[in-house]
């Protein structure tokens, strides 16, 4: 799943240039293991090396054309690097393999909205809340991720979606003063 791959971490503890490079030579003797192709791409995703991730996955979509989860991921590094294009097909085509996905019909929306396609943001939105998709926790699940990768503008954001979804809660209030603050000091 999509959201899945996005709020992983990677284990602290494991060497990653060692794992790299394991990873690199069993790409040498088999280039088209999808296994060791998709890990190789989340360690680079989770370092923040999204261009050598995003390459990786292109790779994967040539190998697994039909692989929604393959699809969805390229669409939210496409998303995340302002390739709202690349985006908006890759997690498209996704829906067309696997249609019962809500969480990448809110990063569709997510996308939508970015790229001033207002209408089409609104209908990927209202199929996620449709599929009873928590947009209000999910804003929240993303505000935390950018803030734990130092990535605050994005924080913000996400804490103020939030907030505009249910002001109720003091706690967002407090985190966007917090994510405020930190952005002043910067």
């Amino acid at each position: 799943m999509l959201k899945n791959i996005i709020f992983s971490e990677i284990e602290k503890e494991i060497n990653l240039e060692q794992k790299i490079r394991e990873l690199n030579e069993s790409l040498k003797i088999n280039p088209e293991d999808t296994k060791a192709l998709k890990e190789l791409g989340i360690i680079y995703y989770n370092l923040k090396k999204d261009e050598t991730a995003i390459e990786i996955y292109e790779r994967l979509i040539t190998l697994e054309p039909k692989n929604p989860k393959v699809r969805a991921f390229l669409g939210y590094m496409y998303y995340e690097n302002d390739n709202l294009e690349g985006a908006i097909v890759n997690l498209n085509i996704s829906l067309d393999i696997s249609p019962a996905s809500p969480f990448v019909y809110f990063v569709l929306g997510k996308a939508y909205s970015r790229a001033g396609k207002i209408k089409e943001a609104v209908d990927a939105y209202d199929f996620a809340i449709f599929m009873d998709f928590d947009i209000y926790s999910a804003h929240l699940d993303f505000a935390r991720k950018y803030e734990a990768m130092g990535i605050y503008r994005k924080s913000l954001k996400e804490y103020r979606s939030a907030y505009d979804i249910d002001p109720r809660d003091e706690n967002i209030l407090n985190k966007i003063k917090e994510i405020e603050q930190k952005l002043k000091n910067l």
